[in-house]
């Protein structure tokens, strides 16, 4: 049964997460949770994340938006998680000193990602198209890349995680549902 299964996507910027997230959800007939960020964002009426003034405030806006979306389904497909908003708040606070938010931060980024039972880690196989709102550059995406598969090992979700290896939408929707 497929109902209770809580299936993230997780992964740098531009790998497909999105192309995958869609069909995914189609196919095992559950509610998808939307990227999250570019709507908050341009609910603050900002058209790229790096224009927004308070970044930490926003980034706890889409961190508590996660939690709020994932927790109203008993199972769903996400096009994002608590792992992601964790890795990007490590790499845009990379040279601050380590604070109460942050910690706390982490805290409720991890306690979330203990309720996922399928993570789809997608990396990076091709550059990304630049859509003007995401960082698309080859540098940053190995950073996100390298953070999101620490975060997986260190919150110790390596033994419910797919490290998708195809190359097309097809490959890897065989991939994906084969592991399901």
């Amino acid at each position: 049964m497929t109902s209770n299964r809580r299936i993230i996507l997780t992964g740098a910027s531009g790998v497909g997460k999105t192309t995958l997230a869609e069909p995914l959800s189609k196919e095992l007939g559950l509610p998808i949770i939307p990227e999250l960020g570019r709507d908050i964002c341009r609910q603050l009426g900002y058209e790229r994340i790096g224009d927004i003034p308070d970044q930490e405030a926003f980034k706890k806006s889409v961190l508590d938006a996660q939690i709020q979306a994932e927790d109203k389904y008993a199972g769903f497909v996400s096009d994002r998680s608590t792992i992601d908003c964790w890795v990007l708040w490590q790499r845009w606070n990379i040279c601050q000193a380590m604070s109460y938010d942050t910690e706390a931060y982490y805290e409720k980024a991890r306690k979330q990602s203990e309720k996922y039972t399928h993570i789809i880690f997608v990396p990076p196989m091709f550059p990304p198209v630049d859509d003007g709102f995401r960082w698309t550059d080859a540098d940053y995406q190995k950073q996100i890349d390298r953070l999101t598969r620490m975060t997986l090992y260190d919150w110790n979700l390596l033994d419910r995680t797919l490290f998708v290896t195809g190359m097309s939408v097809e490959e890897r929707m065989q991939e994906i549902t084969a592991w399901l």
